[in-house]
């Protein structure tokens, strides 16, 4: 490294004791006033955290009360059934989360006496739990001086130390961490912390920065040297994996056909239509069929159900981990035999299901969609 960069990270105490004075006062009149914050309660912030994960704070907001109202503390959480859970988070996404979170509580009653530890390494062993989440919840609820280094605050520190390098890069990462540990005081970390974070999000934010107004412009480095709106330097994610599915909505006496997935894979336990794969990639573990003509042998597959499928109604599109998958959606009608699934389908069970009953069942993203669809549409499943 060369001292020129060496040197953006190694600040004095006074210039650290400026910041932390000048985010306090910013944060006294600024600080976002949400409902996981000022009550120093681990639960909460646990769960906040992890429902944050790849999503904004105006999505999540709607979700944590429901989410608490349901389930008011780690033991409840802990002694709920994960088809309960799972149905409590549907539409956040990232469901590994909620199954990951619900591990953590059974973990904290099991192992802890229902009391999520403020110890770093005890709460880090925690599922789910990594770097970045025990410093929340350490700072947070217990003010321990434990940096964290997320995507708001990535972007603060880079810009106010002038870092040039790729922010994804491992040393960048490492480099930050360190920044962080050094800025975060011995007293009022969890404080310190959440106006960083604010700091991010409504004034240092990705486009734009509104250097006018920030507290710490005198202190940037960017600020100084003209380059705040090239920063922080994030190398370019690779484009996302093309797949193609077809989903078949299969009907009998007014009822859709719907299958349980196995407990293991994408949307584990889950309620889905009939979905075949296509082409290109298969993140799901789909049974796989040439073409059109191949699909009502994949819905035997899948149901143990004969079909007969009719031409493509429409079609969705959805994201998942690195893939863009777009599903071409079929109406069927039932012909004969029973519904179960045959072995090795990735299938668990199946039922027939009125339109109107759809939504009790945990569904996956492109089920949800279907389902909205359907109950919006209902003249629409005719042949």
């Amino acid at each position: 490294m060369s001292s020129k960069k060496a040197g953006r990270l190694d600040r004095s105490e006074g210039w650290r004791d400026s910041v932390r004075e000048c985010l306090a006062a910013w944060y006294d009149e600024h600080g976002r006033d949400l409902p996981w914050r000022g009550e120093g309660d681990p639960y909460r912030v646990l769960l906040s955290e992890m429902m944050l994960v790849q999503t904004t704070v105006a999505a999540v907001i709607p979700y944590f009360a429901r989410f608490l109202e349901r389930f008011p503390d780690v033991q409840s959480l802990a002694s709920a059934p994960e088809a309960d859970v799972l149905k409590s988070w549907e539409g956040l996404g990232y469901y590994r989360r909620a199954r990951q979170l619900h591990a953590a509580a059974k973990v904290i009653v099991e192992r802890h006496a229902g009391t999520i530890p403020a110890d770093v390494d005890t709460v880090r062993a925690l599922p789910g739990v990594g770097r970045y989440m025990a410093g929340a919840i350490l700072s947070f609820a217990f003010d321990r001086p434990e940096p964290i280094v997320e995507a708001n605050t990535q972007r603060v520190l880079a810009r106010l130390l002038g870092w040039t390098e790729d922010v994804r890069s491992s040393r960048s990462r490492e480099r930050l961490w360190e920044a962080a540990g050094r800025l975060v005081p011995e007293t009022g970390a969890g404080r310190f912390n959440q106006s960083l974070m604010d700091l991010g999000a409504t004034v240092c934010t990705p486009k734009a920065p509104a250097c006018l107004i920030c507290p710490l412009a005198a202190l940037c480095e960017a600020r100084r040297q003209g380059i705040q709106d090239r920063l922080p330097v994030v190398a370019p994610k690779p484009a996302p994996l093309a797949v193609a599915e077809a989903s078949i909505l299969v009907e009998r006496s007014g009822e859709l056909l719907v299958v349980r997935r196995e407990e293991s894979g994408l949307w584990a336990g889950f309620w889905e239509f009939p979905t075949l794969h296509l082409e290109g990639a298969n993140p799901a573990g789909r049974p796989a069929v040439a073409g059109p003509m191949d699909l009502a042998d994949g819905v035997m597959q899948l149901t143990g159900v004969h079909v007969q499928v009719g031409p493509e109604l429409r079609t969705l599109t959805y994201g998942v981990t690195k893939h863009r998958v777009l599903v071409r959606v079929h109406p069927a009608r039932a012909v004969s035999g029973a519904d179960r699934p045959r072995p090795g389908s990735g299938m668990t069970d199946a039922r027939w299901v009125a339109p109107a009953d759809l939504t009790a069942l945990t569904l996956g993203s492109p089920a949800r969609k279907l389902t909205r669809w359907i109950l919006e549409n209902p003249e629409k499943l005719g042949w």
